[in-house]
């Protein structure tokens, strides 16, 4: 693997909550399974880059509580480079609880932890080794730390380092100055159609994708779920198909849609080919149970037809 990814966001513990349906507010409903999974969205993205011949670097501080001992066998079980994780000892791991139904839909309550931690002094060494930088909106989170990391994302771009942000769910949680910062530092933006709408709110911006696009970003890539995608770029907007799955859990598609893009992106620089490449991995990591899923180019191309 010659191509490598620094992916800002954090190790986190996905802890499953399986049940028919989701209960009423102030309702009860019983769980039929749980379990739990090395998970947050860089460590989903780490995975199917991976497996698409992409080496993924984790930035994160782990720590030596329980959560943070089985993240630290996932790393190795999964061969993931500690060059950019550094331990953290007596801080809490930061968990996602999924609430997952019976039609594959799924609920996320997060707890922060140690996983925001942003150590400057580490960030240097990394530049100029990395292709491309991730950032997941969840690292906006965290007031302690987040405004070092920002700075961070400014440098890498400065620097020329393509960036891609995925805002996430909790836009309107985040410090809109920060936000704006990182949205308009990207080259890339993943939004879902309703994080497109958050983040007008939180930043009082109309119009977000013309902002963006005008002030140099490269691409918005618009995901909708079961209806694909919407590529804006400033030649227009070109719709990409969703491919056909047998849907099981769609935790982490998002984040396999914005690692085959990037692996698609670094392979060939072509935006709108990358969109349907992550769009093909989205729905392969939607045929199985966990947030995340291993397979590579050849069961991408399959899904494609091509």
């Amino acid at each position: 693997m010659s191509r490598r990814v620094l992916l800002l966001g954090g190790l986190l513990m996905d802890r499953y909550l399986l049940t028919k349906a989701y209960p009423q507010r102030g309702q009860d409903a019983l769980i039929t399974r749980q379990f739990q999974r090395p998970g947050g969205c860089p460590f989903n993205v780490a995975v199917t880059l991976q497996g698409l011949g992409v080496e993924p670097l984790l930035w994160s501080a782990l720590s030596d509580d329980e959560m943070g001992r089985e993240l630290s066998r996932a790393l190795d079980a999964r061969g993931l480079s500690r060059e950019a994780v550094y331990p953290l000892p007596g801080g809490d791991t930061g968990y996602c609880v999924i609430v997952l139904d019976e039609e594959g839909e799924r609920t996320f309550f997060t707890y922060r932890g140690c996983e925001g931690h942003f150590d400057a002094g580490r960030a240097g060494a990394l530049l100029g080794e990395i292709e491309m930088v991730y950032v997941t909106g969840i690292y906006l989170l965290y007031p302690e730390w987040s405004r070092l990391a920002v700075a961070f994302i400014e440098e890498l771009a400065g620097a020329g380092v393509p960036v891609l942000l995925d805002p996430g769910p909790l836009v309107l949680e985040m410090e809109p100055e920060l936000l704006r910062r990182v949205v308009f530092a990207a080259d890339f933006i993943t939004p879902s159609t309703d994080e497109v709408g958050a983040m007008e709110a939180a930043l009082g911006i109309e119009g977000l994708v013309r902002r963006v696009l005008a002030h140099g970003a490269r691409a918005v890539l618009e995901t909708r779920g079961s209806a694909g995608a919407v590529v804006h770029t400033m030649a227009g907007a070109v719709e990409v198909p969703a491919y056909p799955a047998g849907v099981v859990d769609t935790t982490g598609t998002g984040d396999s849609f914005a690692a085959g893009f990037m692996a698609g992106y670094l392979a060939h620089g072509d935006i709108w080919a990358a969109a349907r490449e992550g769009s093909a991995c989205g729905s392969l990591t939607a045929e199985a149970m966990g947030p995340h899923r291993v397979f590579g180019w050849a069961e991408v191309r399959e899904r494609m037809g091509v």
